[in-house]
């Protein structure tokens, strides 16, 4: 990039105990692990990461807890280039946790909430978003989160919305990126059974914006609201742990949009990094 795109990202920092196993333990079954890594993550931080490491210039707006877990995930985003300065740092909790039991092509998570981020998305000011190109948001719909999304709409930004397994419907109207993998648009209120690119039309067509679904070994597809549907496949690989494949696919997707690349080139960049986060163990590429 001849100038960085500038990316304001917010959501959630967690940090991770990951597990690998051949198998998930049935009811009382005892099942050993292959290897346990204790590394930071959480997906709007993932994400974060992966634009730095496409060449966009990011400052993450998110909280942690006062304590050695907090520290090691700031540590980390610094590192891989992330402006820290909007993280709120909270000394009354802990930091998010989550724990990932991954067997290769598969994965089961618990997350803990700690450190609340709403305060630190409250302090989003205008100024904030007018010096962005792109605001990402990943997080539960509240009114917090929302009040950034239309702010970034009024003033010109270009936006995009994580799904993560929720209906982000209320924050994603109008044009942007929606974001989601095809297991969790199968689970929303208006899926076509058994169809991911008819439910991703669908949703296109009523959020008046553009929805990408990730379509795990058949790649990704990208539906517009025009109801055109661009499909796009990936390398056949054998995934170590795909713990932040999504996040760091969204990343390749967003930075090549604000390159103004096509659909079909957004998709591949999104792909390829993906490919690059889930042949090993952990999140951060």
């Amino acid at each position: 990039m001849t100038a960085a795109k500038r990316v304001l990202v917010l959501g959630g920092i967690n940090f991770d105990i990951i597990v690998q196993a051949e198998k998930f333990p049935e009811e009382h079954e005892k099942v050993r692990g292959n290897e346990c890594a204790a590394l930071p993550g959480g997906s709007a931080a993932n994400t974060a990461l992966g634009l730095a490491r496409q060449g966009c210039e990011v400052r993450l707006v998110s909280a942690v807890g006062d304590d050695a877990l907090g520290r090691l995930c700031l540590d980390d985003l610094r590192a891989g280039g992330v402006d820290t300065g909007s993280i709120r740092v909270d000394t009354a909790t802990r930091t998010s946790m989550a724990i990932v039991i991954s067997s290769g092509a598969g994965k089961r998570m618990m997350t803990f909430p700690g450190a609340d981020r709403e305060l630190a998305y409250r302090a989003v000011t205008e100024a904030d978003v007018r010096n962005v190109d792109h605001v990402h948001v990943v997080g539960e719909p509240t009114s917090a989160l929302g009040s950034v999304v239309g702010l970034a709409r009024r003033v010109g930004r270009s936006v995009s919305v994580e799904w993560n397994g929720r209906d982000m419907s209320t924050l994603a109207q109008g044009p942007g990126l929606n974001l989601m993998n095809a297991d969790e648009a199968g689970r929303l209120p208006d899926a076509r059974s058994g169809d991911a690119a008819a439910t991703a039309r669908w949703y296109a067509q009523q959020l008046a914006g553009d929805v990408i679904l990730t379509l795990g070994a058949g790649g990704a597809l990208w539906a517009g609201p025009s109801g055109a549907v661009v499909h796009e496949p990936t390398t056949a690989v054998e995934p170590v742990d795909r713990t932040g494949g999504g996040d760091a696919f969204n990343a390749g997707v967003i930075a090549g949009r604000l390159l103004g690349e096509p659909p079909s080139a957004c998709l591949r960049r999104g792909l390829d990094a993906a490919l690059h986060v889930i042949t090993k163990i952990g999140a951060h590429p």
